[in-house]
């Protein structure tokens, strides 16, 4: 008889993560050596990134960026594709954070595990659905990002006897890497990322308006751009 496939257990998994929002890090030292822990940790960092792009959908049409591009586009971008490249560049993020501390600390530190605290970690993220509110959306979208840093770093110290400060160096060049990406995937005509990272297209369309109305003399209008 051929033994049942691991399952996830969605109330173990929420109670994680109501520890976790009562700053419980325990919650790492159990998953880090939970080989069944793994699915429910890449699941959070997935659906986390997911809502993410759903806050950052939500804000774009409230906003009604609509000259830029077409809302339904908007949603395939950012929020599905968006949210690939975001968990795939995550995964990039870890194995930088990892090859940093192993080849060039020579510091312990075993990857399956970094996956599993990093995915718990990465719950944070879900905070920016709210930033679609009018007047915190920046904040609120801003704070996810410093708490998913933030827990992330107390997630790779979970798992290597290194050094506060090698682990921050470590985790800080991972991060770098996840968000230097994505903010080049966002632009004036793609918007290939989530969340906090549409502000970079408005912004960039603003841009490129006042370049134009600078070679037009000042006889410009918005609806002129492309």
């Amino acid at each position: 008889m051929m033994p049942m496939e691991p399952r996830m257990d969605m109330g173990i998994l929420a109670d994680r993560l109501l520890r976790l929002l009562r700053l419980d890090t325990t919650v790492f030292d159990e998953v880090r050596h939970e080989p069944a822990a793994t699915l429910p940790a890449v699941f959070v960092a997935t659906a986390s990134t997911f809502l993410a792009g759903i806050g950052g959908w939500l804000w774009w049409s409230i906003q009604d960026f609509g000259d830029l591009d077409g809302a339904g586009t908007i949603f395939v971008q950012s929020v599905i594709l968006g949210t690939l490249f975001s968990v795939a560049l995550w995964i990039v993020w870890l194995l930088v954070t990892w090859v940093i501390l192993t080849q060039v600390f020579r510091e312990e530190a075993d990857w399956q595990q970094m996956l599993r605290t990093m995915g718990m970690a990465a719950a944070p993220l879900a905070l920016s659905f709210l930033m679609f509110i009018p007047g915190v959306s920046f904040g609120v979208a801003l704070a996810s990002i410093a708490l998913f840093f933030g827990l992330t770093t107390i997630a790779v110290q979970a798992v290597t006897p290194a050094n506060a400060a090698r682990v921050l160096v470590a985790n800080l060049a991972g991060f770098a890497v996840w968000a230097v990406v994505l903010g080049l995937l966002v632009g004036t005509d793609d918007q290939y990322a989530p969340g906090i990272f549409l502000y970079d297209a408005p912004a960039e369309y603003v841009s490129a308006a006042a370049d134009a109305i600078d070679e037009a003399g000042g006889d410009f209008k918005l609806g002129d751009l492309p």
